[in-house]
């Protein structure tokens, strides 16, 4: 993330929807990856992608999906 880059404190929100229902979700997430569904019934799953940087030829991982 863009705080273990600047050796920075940072924090976000991800505003997503339920792909099943539709239902919103919001995420919080800080620079350590400590993360908190708002929704209290929300369960998302949630993933980091595999990616070989070393291999990739894409001009970031955005572009490759």
């Amino acid at each position: 993330m863009q705080g273990q880059l600047r050796h920075e404190k940072l924090s976000f929100l991800i505003e997503t929807e339920c792909a099943h229902c539709g239902k919103p979700i919001h995420i919080k997430m800080d620079s350590d990856l400590n993360y908190i569904v708002l929704e209290p019934d929300a369960d998302p799953l949630i993933f980091v992608p595999d990616v070989d940087f070393a291999k990739l030829k894409d001009p970031s991982i955005i572009d490759v999906f």
